[in-house]
């Protein structure tokens, strides 16, 4: 076994970071919950302490140790940040050495790294429990950089992260994938095929790969898919997306925010329904989503002469004047929210990071400067109390409030689209910090995956794909729901061709994870065995449809090892980050 010791400059109060892994040491209050995660009504309050599931980290005061290994980060990296000291280090190395991951580790003031990973306890999905990884006695030469540097502000050390996270040299190259027109008209027939819902008509969305799936509005919602498809398709598609938002303001409430979940049959289910007393709530996440990607369905109606139904505007009118409500009643908009009354029953996170920018929207669209107002109020509040210390939550539903890329891209979008409306410095300073931040989360090599995997027979590259929290640990084609547009915009008004590199990664690697009749995907449940057999109706049964694109890129162990480099058979929210990359960013880039 080899290890390299990296001691820290003394400091009392270490910010500790791994990408997409570990954030201000994950020293927030755990709920040992078992997956999925959902607050109880007994701790759910206004005035939320961070609360996380039972991830590795430090314990509150610092003690303690993070063990993990390099399938675990999104860069094979640890750092510390000290605002005392103005002092950063990081330590980067290589994700593995014949064959086998290297250990990350911070204890007490040390950064470890170990070869072969060695963890005293092991993460499986929610739970960390004693599961000692196995010695070995071969020995080996651990390769690092290690940056020691001056540092002002946490906002400097995720720069100094976002310029050196590929400075080991690992292979980065991105995928070759199928032409846009092909990609798109694939995604187009399968949406068609399998999404749309003509007893309510509607374009849904799921994860668990049968015909007719679950509406949700935003956060993986057919609200967003279906803006793509009628921007890039016919005419059928876009009638077929104005049945959707009809159908959209149909589920609005009278506090003005939507019913979160819609089964196939038309079956109103809460948010918080697995949990007692929680039927009612809302992940506020997702009427933050409807509320900005609105403006840009009115935009293209705008632009292709089509009349705006009055009850699309009078309901996003509603809809924009709730958050309002919300900020000006508690200050935050909270997390779950009662979708009858409007109150915060789960109060704190990032959640509706994506708000001020529909916010601005509204401005822009209704010209009540209460809007704009309330955008610039929350975005503020956002960067002072979460953005700056280093951490953003509350994006997916399912995540208590571990820390997320979803949140972060979100509030990304909010600072982009305040400097365009405003032209004010302030919001692009936050918008570069905040996307310095979202390189963390973002895969900056090509993770080599065990021999026997479906991705590595298939030579999948990992870079460029996004981690999604630090509980679910695994990256994912595209960022939990947007195209990255924004960075193309950071990248034009600031000449940094590091935004651009970044939004190359995330936008030209999602196609290479669609499963197409020429080049299929099969489940993680067919042995390799079964594959080579040629079986025809055992391949049948393993293959994911022509058009389905899994969420799981798993670099990580957390689901075991036999699923690492694998995916379940099932159509995921990834397909709606390719619709929107096709519909935004693609075309951008090709210029």
């Amino acid at each position: 076994m080899a290890i390299r010791m990296i001691e820290i400059f003394p400091c009392a109060d270490p910010y500790v970071f791994i990408p997409s892994c570990c954030y201000a040491g994950n020293q927030f209050r755990v709920l040992k919950y078992s997956y999925p995660p959902m607050f109880r009504k007994e701790v759910a309050a206004i005035d939320m302490p961070i609360s996380i599931t039972d991830v590795p980290r430090l314990e509150p005061d610092g003690s303690g140790k993070i063990e993990v290994t390099t399938g675990d980060a999104a860069t094979p990296c640890v750092g510390v940040f000290s605002p005392t000291e103005k002092r950063g280090i990081l330590v980067f190395t290589v994700q593995q050495i014949n064959n086998r991951n290297i250990g990350l580790a911070y204890e007490n003031g040390v950064i470890r790294l170990t070869w072969p990973a060695k963890r005293e306890k092991i993460y499986r999905m929610c739970d960390t429990s004693p599961n000692p990884d196995p010695w070995t006695d071969e020995p080996a030469e651990i390769p690092c950089k290690v940056l020691n540097f001056s540092c002002e502000s946490l906002a400097q050390f995720y720069r100094v992260f976002f310029e050196n996270r590929k400075i080991m040299g690992l292979d980065s190259t991105r995928a070759e994938v199928l032409s846009p027109a092909r990609q798109f008209a694939i995604q187009r027939e399968k949406f068609n095929a399998m999404n749309w819902n003509p007893a309510l008509g509607i374009y849904m969305v799921g994860t668990d790969g049968t015909r007719y799936q679950v509406w949700q509005p935003g956060w993986v919602g057919g609200a967003i898919s279906g803006y793509p498809l009628m921007k890039l398709g016919g005419a059928l598609e876009t009638e077929r997306q104005m049945q959707t938002l009809r159908f959209l303001f149909s589920t609005q409430t009278e506090s003005g925010l939507f019913h979160g979940i819609v089964d196939g049959a038309g079956q109103v289910i809460g948010d918080g329904a697995i949990v007692e007393g929680g039927d009612n709530w809302h992940l506020i996440r997702k009427s933050a989503d409807v509320l900005y990607v609105l403006f840009k369905h009115f935009r293209l109606m705008q632009e292709r002469g089509m009349e705006i139904p009055a009850e699309f505007t009078e309901g996003t009118r509603k809809l924009a004047d709730r958050f309002v409500t919300l900020f000006e009643t508690y200050g935050q908009f909270g997390q779950f929210i009662d979708v009858y009354t409007g109150e915060i029953c789960v109060g704190g996170s990032t959640s509706a990071g994506i708000a001020p920018a529909g916010l601005a929207e509204a401005w822009r669209f209704f010209g009540d400067e209460k809007y704009l107002q309330t955008a610039k109020d929350s975005a503020d509040y956002f960067y002072r109390n979460w953005l700056s210390r280093g951490y953003t939550t509350g994006g997916p539903g399912e995540m208590l409030q571990c820390a997320d890329s979803e949140s972060a891209f979100g509030l990304l979008e909010s600072y982009v689209v305040l400097y365009e409306i405003t032209g004010e410095e302030k919001w692009l300073k936050y918008a570069k910090e905040n996307a310095h931040y979202c390189s963390s989360w973002v895969v900056s090599y090509n993770y080599k995956f065990p021999e026997s995997s479906e991705f590595a027979r298939l030579g999948m590259k990992t870079t460029g794909s996004v981690f999604a929290n630090l509980q679910n640990k695994h990256s994912a084609p595209g960022i939990c729901t947007l195209s990255g547009d924004s960075l193309f915009k950071l990248w034009k008004w600031t000449e940094d061709p590091l935004y651009l590199e970044l939004l190359r990664d995330i936008a030209c690697t999602i196609g290479q994870y669609m499963s197409t009749e020429e080049r299929p995907i099969y489940d993680w449940s067919l042995t390799r065995e079964a594959l080579e057999s040629g079986d025809p109706a055992l391949l049948e049964i393993h293959r994911l449809p022509c058009g389905f694109i899994n969420e799981r890129v798993n670099m990580s162990d957390w689901e075991g090892d036999s699923c690492i480099g694998g995916v379940f058979n099932g159509s995921c929210w990834s397909e709606t980050s390719n619709l929107l990359a096709l519909a935004e960013v693609i075309p951008l880039l090709e210029k």
